[in-house]
């Protein structure tokens, strides 16, 4: 309850930001290709980590890599 009161988010949705935010950084960095960094960031499935990552930021990985 407390987190949800710090951060206006569930536990879930707090930890699913962080990686989203950590994987931000990867990609940034050119640390590798969409399911190393996908993997990396603690999703098991590439196509999950995309979704995520469009609905958070508005862009794809590949979008967002490119630019």
């Amino acid at each position: 309850r407390k987190l949800k009161a710090l951060t206006d988010q569930s536990a879930g949705e707090f930890i699913r930001s962080y990686r989203l935010n950590h994987s931000r950084q990867l990609l940034e960095g050119r640390f590798g290709n969409m399911a190393e960094i996908a993997f990396e960031a603690g999703f098991s499935n590439p196509s999950y980590f995309a979704e995520c990552f469009k609905k958070q930021f508005g862009l794809t990985p590949s979008e967002f890599a490119k630019q």
